[in-house]
């Protein structure tokens, strides 16, 4: 048979732990939510510099580089 308070001492054990983890996921989220934007943004970038390359590449070939 389970012991009362040992079971009550276990929920109040796993309720402080989450009330320590909770505000750890959100700030791990806001930083995920964060880094994605960033990569976004990079991707763009990546996008117009390869975008502009081929430009100059067709520049060069139609010049006969």
């Amino acid at each position: 048979m389970l012991d009362r308070e040992a079971v009550k001492g276990q929920m109040s054990d796993l309720r402080s732990e989450l009330n320590c983890t909770t505000p750890i996921i959100v700030s791990k989220d806001n930083d995920l939510e964060r880094l994605d934007k960033g990569k976004e943004k990079l991707q763009q970038n990546l996008d117009r510099v390869r975008q502009r390359i081929r430009q100059v590449g067709v520049i060069l070939w139609r010049e006969g580089v």
